[in-house]
């Protein structure tokens, strides 16, 4: 199977800016720590003789502990997704689970931190996390599309009839698949357009990455041409084409006459190669079989207009 493509996610310098922020304010963090959040520490001692600031000052280690929450929180899915990403290399299966991995490790992760969050500032997590239960049905009930997406997600991914790299065809778009998330599926074309599909709704769909695709292309020749003649040339060359072209795997075949058109009496040849490499064999393959012609006298007709003119 070809290689995969990968895309490369690089950080904008805002973002940049902001996580060397909260690198800087967990460090300082830690190293402060007598000084920021015990009860003898800066900010709850320094009396500024008005309330407001006084107020604003003790709310100042929950900021940076809040701060340094949510940089752990992304350190931690750095590490994790960097280790799921070695564990599930190689084939493609191991690399669309790690995806779905992925995905579901960052949704937990994101969870644990809001938590941890929240029970910096005060709310009482552990009536929050028992109201869950009716918060769930709740939400179930408004969310069932989502629990569908997740559940065909899961599904796609364990029967294996859907992974990373394979070009499908859904819903008459063609792309590779780029990603099998924990509810969408994302598909890429040869022209860099990426369509989203929720996993729900991908009901049918065409794999042509598990089996050796056929290339077929279509060569006019002149009614005028002697098609015995003409035959005997592509047998005798067949051996020479292949030669010519890298990409195919078995052929290419001469399969005969495959329409008597207006104006062309129209040759089919077929090739086996990769479905990553079909559209290329195509025009390799019109190519050679143009220079053979060419080379052997053989016409290809192309449309003509013939004009006449009333004489004066």
């Amino acid at each position: 199977m070809s290689e995969l493509k990968k895309t490369k996610k690089g950080l904008t310098y805002s973002g940049l800016i902001l996580l060397v922020l909260f690198a800087a304010i967990t460090v300082l963090g830690f190293v402060f720590y007598k000084e920021i959040f015990t009860d003898t520490g800066w900010f709850m001692t320094y009396d500024s003789g008005s309330e407001l600031i006084n107020s604003i000052l003790r709310l100042v280690p929950k900021i940076i502990r809040s701060f340094m929450a949510l940089f752990i929180t992304l350190l931690v899915i750095y590490i994790v997704c960097s280790l799921i990403k070695v564990i599930f290399k190689g084939t493609p299966r191991r690399i669309t689970i790690g995806k779905l991995v992925n995905s579901i490790v960052k949704v937990v992760i994101w969870a644990v931190a809001v938590i941890a969050v929240l029970a910096i500032w005060g709310v009482n997590v552990g009536a929050l996390i028992a109201g869950a239960g009716v918060l769930t049905l709740v939400i179930g009930l408004g969310m069932q599309s989502l629990i569908a997406d997740v559940v065909s997600g899961i599904f796609l991914v364990c029967d294996g009839t859907l992974q990373v790299g394979d070009i499908v065809t859904i819903d008459g778009w063609r792309g590779t698949v780029q990603e099998i998330g924990i509810r969408n599926t994302r598909l890429i074309n040869a022209s860099g357009d990426i369509r989203v599909a929720n996993n729900s709704t991908i009901k049918i769909f065409v794999n042509q990455s598990r089996e050796i695709s056929l290339a077929t292309v279509t060569v006019g020749i002149a009614y005028e041409e002697d098609i015995a003649k003409v035959e005997k040339i592509i047998e005798d060359n067949l051996e020479s084409l292949k030669a010519k072209l890298p990409l195919v795997t078995d052929g290419p075949f001469y399969k005969g006459v495959d329409k008597l058109d207006s104006s062309s009496v129209n040759l089919l040849f077929a090739a086996n190669c990769k479905e990553a490499d079909i559209f290329q064999v195509q025009r390799d393959l019109n190519r050679e079989i143009k220079i053979l012609f060419t080379e052997n006298g053989v016409n290809i007709p192309f449309p003509q207009v013939v004009v006449h003119t009333e004489k004066d």
